[in-house]
């Protein structure tokens, strides 16, 4: 399921785009990520390009949703 940035944006160090970048050379725009929720993962992608290829390389980052949300894990 896709869900809008604007809803996890605040659980995100903004460190972590900034390290992506450095490490990989690509600009990341908040306007373009695009983020996904599926089986207790929340992954955040750079574009929409690189979520429908499922291109890891462009796989900003992969957070359990419970880490993400600082709850307990089951």
């Amino acid at each position: 399921m896709i869900i809008p940035f604007s809803e996890i944006r605040s659980l995100i160090p903004y460190y972590i785009f900034n390290e992506f970048g450095q490490l990989t050379g690509q600009y990341v725009h908040y306007d373009e990520i695009i983020c996904e929720r599926e089986g207790g993962r929340v992954r955040i992608w750079l574009n929409k390009e690189s979520h429908e290829a499922r291109d890891p390389e462009r796989l900003i980052c992969d957070y359990s949703e419970d880490d993400l949300k600082g709850l307990p894990r089951q």
